[in-house]
């Protein structure tokens, strides 16, 4: 079950993330259609509010309080754009706090568990509404690609934090394997040259009359439980590698709708990049949801 999240920055600060607002540039982005500048202008500076982060370290448990109790003003949100945005912000608190158990080895609960009910989170943040979808407004579309990439850099981490035991399970699937095609040559066929069964085939009779792991009638292999359990494991770790490029992508083709906002979020935060950490990660979509309020003057 997922620990209660996040809500809006409009209650002020969130911890050392959002310390500041610096207001000394002149907010023109409040408005994307109508007020945001012309895409001639120099994007040498972001003319949008950025925000200031601070470089301190809190202990897990901060930020999961942090969580909870920005979760729980999200909760109380109508709108579903202005809810699926809190969330989302919750979310990254969440980040934080894994962040934070991979520092401190002596926490209870694993950093792998607690991106992966980040993970949970962000999905129903998104199944609040269709935001990626043709009918989706400019704004959910942007929101739509910071979540994306919430995702794909979680699975990421996801896979990396158990590549160690897919190395380990893919070895010994391999050997597995491999023995098992060795010993089904070696064994000794149940058919005649001529084509007809031999009389010590049909004993038992029926697709599971073979034995061990030889192959009956319907084609089917028995393979010891343990092995299942480990190609299974196997599966799930690197599927984690699959979903973060299928997230990546998404992310990349919906950003394509918003440019402007989305090169001006580059300049200011440095690139967001597969290879980025989960702080930077949390910093870029930070100031991109704080943008997003701005804009729909939720903040």
């Amino acid at each position: 079950m997922l620990p209660p999240l996040l809500s809006p920055l409009s209650d002020g600060p969130l911890g050392n993330e959002r310390e500041v607002d610096t207001r000394n540039e002149k907010p023109s982005g409040d408005s994307y259609h109508a007020n945001g500048p012309s895409d001639s202008e120099v994007w040498s500076e972001p003319r949008r509010p950025r925000l200031s982060f601070s470089d301190t370290v809190h202990s897990a448990d901060y930020y999961m309080q942090e969580a909870k109790r920005l979760k729980h003003k999200a909760d109380a949100l109508m709108d579903k754009f202005g809810k699926a945005v809190n969330y989302a912000d919750g979310a990254l608190s969440f980040i934080d706090c894994g962040n934070a158990m991979e520092r401190d080895p002596l926490e209870a609960k694993s950093p792998y568990t607690m991106y992966s009910e980040t993970v949970e989170l962000i999905r129903y943040a998104m199944r609040l509404k269709n935001f990626a979808s043709h009918s989706a407004t400019v704004a959910e579309k942007k929101l739509a690609v910071l979540c994306n990439r919430c995702l794909s850099l979680l699975y990421l981490r996801m896979f990396h934090l158990k590549k160690d035991h897919a190395v380990k399970y893919s070895r010994s699937l391999m050997e597995y394997f491999k023995n098992s095609a060795k010993t089904s040559h070696q064994a000794p066929s149940p058919w005649r040259t001529n084509g007809n069964p031999s009389p010590a085939s049909s004993v038992g009779g029926g697709a599971g009359g073979g034995s061990g792991g030889a192959p009956g009638s319907s084609g089917s292999v028995a393979i010891p439980q343990r092995i299942h359990h480990m190609a299974a494991s196997h599966v799930n770790i690197t599927n984690n590698i699959l979903r973060s490029y299928e997230h990546w992508e998404t992310a990349d083709r919906l950003a394509s709708d918003s440019q402007e906002f989305f090169q001006e979020l580059d300049s200011a935060m440095e690139p967001l990049s597969q290879q980025s950490s989960m702080t930077e990660l949390v910093r870029y979509i930070r100031q991109g949801l704080h943008w997003l309020r701005s804009e729909a003057h939720l903040l």
